[in-house]
């Protein structure tokens, strides 16, 4: 399986989220870009204000590679109270926390703010206390957000929200809105935009980035009524069939949904059912040879047919390209 992404429709989605939102960008890089391969960050550098990432983890390898802000979610501080790095920015939750990270060493920091998703972030009474803590240290956060768990609750989010950063140390590089927010016409989106799933062109103000795809590495003429790969699948009619070297090791997986990959723009479905390596197709009067690719993914339909038929979201199908996928940036 590969992943070819393109580095300059990337950065054109980013000029265009930027251009609808008109105000700061963070190009969220978490889960190995969404599938796309930490390796696009210094190539978006140029044009994003910083970078979002979910684990020290990922902090920690980006940092090697970009020099702009790496702002981190919030959760497990630990690895940061033994590591340190000028460029990354912790979240902290609670005024322990920010404690523990000023000592660290640390001169940045974000503050997450709970509005309402109950996943991370300071209630009113921890914030009142980080509020406190930045008092009495003389310190500012360098970032305070939320997140927006739904359109429909971008009114109250954002109130909420308003309300809990009135305090002049909270209001510096206020963020609450992802991708979702390309929708919110007429909002006030606050400094700063986080953008994931948008950014990666699954928005309808972009284009995609990515595709999948891999390499035919057979093909055989099977007649009437023989089987084709495990089980009892029995072919309907005499086929050409292609050996395709991807499976549900590589991020296909195992549906009763008819699924298919596209040759030559033609889509050409998959017979039986994935293997571990390897998955067939029907390529009966398609003219193909080994050694060509058939795309899993070639454009935006593709990638939410899969969805549609795994029973999930975009986000679940793009993080599932990881492992042995090699990745490439044209």
């Amino acid at each position: 399986m590969q992943t070819v992404v393109n580095l300059s429709r990337l950065r054109h989605n980013v000029r265009r989220i930027k251009a609808q939102t008109r105000n700061g960008f963070c190009a969220v890089v978490k889960a190995n870009a969404y599938g796309h391969g930490i390796g696009i960050a210094p190539f978006i550098e140029p044009v994003v204000n910083c970078f979002m990432v979910a684990t020290a983890d990922e902090a920690f390898e980006l940092a090697l590679t970009v020099n702009k802000s790496i702002l981190t979610l919030g959760g497990d501080i630990s690895q940061y109270l033994r590591l340190l790095s000028p460029n990354i920015v912790p979240t902290v939750c609670d005024a322990q926390q920010l404690d523990a990270i000023v000592r660290a060493g640390y001169k940045r920091f974000s503050v997450a703010i709970n509005t309402g998703m109950n996943r991370l972030g300071a209630d009113e009474r921890k914030l009142a206390d980080i509020v406190s803590y930045c008092k009495d240290n003389n310190v500012v956060p360098w970032s305070v957000y939320s997140h927006l768990y739904s359109l429909g609750s971008a009114v109250g989010q954002s109130e909420e929200f308003e309300r809990l950063t009135e305090n002049p140390i909270l209001r510096e590089n206020r963020h609450l809105y992802c991708s979702n927010a390309l929708d919110l016409d007429g909002f006030d989106l606050f400094g700063m935009t986080r953008a994931g799933i948008a950014m990666y062109g699954y928005s309808r103000y972009t284009d995609i980035a990515m595709r999948v795809r891999a390499k035919i590495v057979g093909l055989s003429r099977v007649s009437k009524g023989e089987h084709v790969g495990y089980g009892d699948y029995v072919i309907e009619k005499d086929s050409l069939i292609a050996t395709v070297r991807c499976g549900y090791a590589d991020g296909l997986r195992r549906t009763d949904k008819q699924l298919y990959l596209k040759v030559r723009g033609v889509k050409c479905p998959i017979i039986g059912v994935p293997c571990m390596d390897l998955c067939m197709i029907d390529v009966t009067n398609l003219p193909c040879r080994v050694g060509e690719y058939a795309y899993l993914i070639a454009d935006k339909e593709d990638a939410e047919y899969l969805a549609k038929c795994y029973g999930t979201i975009v986000y679940e199908v793009l993080t599932g390209f990881n492992g042995r996928t090699q990745r490439f940036y044209i």
